[in-house]
């Protein structure tokens, strides 16, 4: 018997479009409800000398734009690593390094924005005193960002000390049994 026709054949057919209401409204709802993936939020902070020979420098630009998409490595040396998994709930983050005799410095606080963003407002980052500002930027899940830092130029020629911070919101890939790698198991 269809559906319409045990409406058609309830004696109180309000009473059955209430019963009906109930599961067909939560299959509804659970179809909706897609399970969002998990996203960690990793900066890496890269800083170095660049020699001031101009196939060095060619090849730190070509570097610097392979980086928007993917990580590089043979550019300048990772000196700080930061891998945190995005939670609703806010929290501050922290590292620092050092490249060639000089500290490099990443510090700031997470949130999440009311459209599912976060943003990064960094209180420092990268080389202080040369950059102590403030920096914020918002970043959706997946989405990278690459920020190249004021250059701090060395003197007797030996070549500019540059820094870049990549910041990007990966999603989390899972092993066969549903775990992150930065669950506990």
């Amino acid at each position: 018997m269809t559906l319409k026709e045990q409406f058609a054949r309830a004696r109180h057919p309000l009473l059955f479009l209430a019963l009906l209401i109930q599961p067909v409204g939560g299959q509804l709802a659970a179809a909706q409800e897609e399970p969002t993936p998990d996203y960690a939020l990793i900066i890496d902070v890269y800083s170095g000398a660049v020699p001031p020979d101009a196939t060095q420098e060619k090849a730190f630009w070509l570097w610097l734009e392979t980086l928007n998409k993917t990580e590089e490595r043979g550019g300048l040396p990772k000196v700080i690593h930061i891998e945190r998994v995005l939670s609703e709930n806010d929290f501050d983050i922290a590292g620092q390094g050092e490249a060639n005799g000089q500290k490099v410095v990443v510090q700031g606080h997470v949130s999440r924005q009311v459209d599912g963003k976060f943003k990064v407002a960094f209180s420092e980052l990268g080389r202080p005193p040369a950059y102590s500002g403030k920096t914020e930027l918002t970043l959706a899940p997946g989405e990278r960002r690459v920020l190249r830092l004021p250059i701090i130029s060395q003197p007797d020629g030996q070549g500019n000390l540059e820094t870049v911070a990549v910041i990007w919101s990966p999603g989390l890939a899972k092993d066969q049994n549903g775990h992150s790698r930065f669950e506990v198991h």
